[in-house]
């Protein structure tokens, strides 16, 4: 028997509490299995689903047989949620400060859920038509069904969260008026440029990057 952080553990790259929530799981607590979730991933429908699960490497059960399947009981979790329209928790107080977090992706939305969580008013804002970023527009739907990213958000904006899209900052609103109207301002602009393979020809009118195919593919 080996004694300490359990391997499983050790190889999630978000340190979710994969004993923890598997054993509540198991025992048909639902709602605290997706609370356990919830404190290190706001979206486990989505990485459960994406999700290549080193976790899965460092499963004892590698010992005896087989790893469990962390990623789809995570999946399974979070799609239980949605199933049976469980809300986020509302803050206990509010704290009157305003936060703006720029760029509805997952590590806007996952800010502004944490934020809102904890009593700050928060205002998502991001350049496309629709939140979810990478989420939405760089993952094809077989892979990331839209009806479940849309509940998934719709969660965060019940809690009293509110998105303002097809805003761009610099252009629709200055940096200097967020300043202004905002206490705090959580920048979360993603990745969304892709990368050229370094070979002759890379830079041609009709080579595309993945990420820019991804994007106009899912528009």
């Amino acid at each position: 028997m080996t004694c300490g952080v359990p391997f499983c553990h050790v190889g999630c790259p978000l340190g979710n509490l994969i004993p923890e929530f598997n054993r509540l799981v198991f025992g048909g607590q639902w709602r605290k299995a997706l609370e356990t979730l919830l404190a290190t991933n706001n979206f486990p429908e989505f990485t459960g689903r994406i999700c290549p699960a080193p976790c899965e490497d460092g499963c004892n059960r590698n010992e005896v047989d087989d790893f469990v399947g962390i990623n789809a009981v995570e999946q399974y979790v979070g799609d239980w949620a949605i199933e049976h329209n469980l809300k986020l928790p509302s803050p206990e107080s509010e704290t009157n400060k305003k936060i703006a977090v720029i760029g509805g992706g997952p590590a806007g939305l996952a800010a502004a859920y944490q934020l809102r969580r904890n009593g700050h008013g928060v205002t998502v804002f991001d350049t496309h038509e629709k939140l979810g970023g990478m989420m939405r527009y760089g993952i094809p739907g077989y892979r990331t069904p839209r009806d479940m990213v849309d509940a998934e958000i719709q969660r965060i904006l019940d809690m009293g969260v509110e998105a303002k899209t097809k805003t761009k900052i610099g252009d629709d609103i200055s940096i200097s008026d967020l300043e202004k109207d905002f206490d705090a301002i959580f920048w979360a602009i993603g990745a969304q440029t892709g990368r050229p393979l370094p070979v002759p020809g890379a830079d041609a009118e009709n080579c595309l990057s993945g990420i820019a195919f991804l994007e106009a593919f899912n528009q």
